[in-house]
């Protein structure tokens, strides 16, 4: 029993020692950086980064950024705190970075950058390959923020990189309207499956199953004109038998 106490009270102290430790190293560092000029401290910065030294990194570009909030090297910065999170793969830093690059596109429409930031945005989407057979809406969210940068900025130097990305996704949306169209295929469910098809074809002209898809359209087409003959038939039997 004795012990638990113990383990309570020494825990805190613990923990408010390292709580003091770390506010202490923070404001040494604040220190620090308030004597340098911006260029310094982003040059700094840029070191860590490439050193992999993320979070030290991000303090330094978070300094800039929250001390020169409307100057250029301020806007640089804060895309930098967003690299810091991209860098890394799990969703939690992903997520932090994602909404970071937006944050940055929908503040600054006029910033020289926001055509990475774009890019960026678009890859936090769609970091995994995306596949047709699962939730569709991070590939909708990553194709439309390429899409931007294309539409918008068709100079950028990351306008190639988008297109093939684009490419990538499209391809697995319209895999997504091929595997929908062959379920309700196999389920003599026609008309679903004819437009699902045409709606392929119209959509993503470039699709690498094109050719399957106007094999089975045509397969489609004659189950229908079929079932429509045969409903055909059986209305003039039925009116036959009426005037019988």
């Amino acid at each position: 029993m004795r012990r638990l106490v113990a383990s309570a009270i020494v825990l805190p102290l613990l923990l408010g020692v390292a709580g003091c430790k770390s506010t202490k190293k923070e404001d040494k560092l604040l220190q620090e950086l308030a004597d340098l000029d911006k260029e310094t401290i982003y040059a700094r910065a840029e070191a860590l980064f490439q050193s992999k030294k993320y979070s030290d990194a991000r303090r330094h570009f978070s300094f800039i950024y929250d001390t020169f909030p409307n100057d250029p090297l301020g806007h640089k910065a804060a895309l930098r705190v967003a690299d810091t999170y991209a860098v890394k793969t799990d969703s939690v830093n992903q997520t932090e970075a994602r909404l970071r690059y937006k944050d940055f596109v929908n503040r600054y429409p006029n910033d020289p950058d926001r055509d990475y930031a774009l890019l960026m945005l678009g890859q936090t989407h769609a970091k995994v390959t995306p596949r047709a057979d699962r939730d569709l809406a991070p590939i909708r969210e990553a194709l439309d923020a390429y899409e931007q940068l294309v539409n918008l900025y068709p100079e950028s130097p990351h306008v190639a990189e988008a297109r093939q990305r684009m490419g990538v996704l499209r391809e697995a949306l319209a895999e997504h309207e091929w595997l929908v169209a062959e379920y309700y295929s196999r389920n003599k469910r026609w008309r679903g499956a004819l437009w699902r098809l045409e709606y392929i074809v119209e959509t993503y002209p470039e699709y690498s199953k094109l050719e399957l898809v106007q094999a089975l359209m045509a397969e489609v087409q004659k189950r229908l004109e079929e079932r429509e003959a045969l409903i055909e038939e059986l209305k003039q039997k039925h009116s036959n038998l009426n005037e019988d």
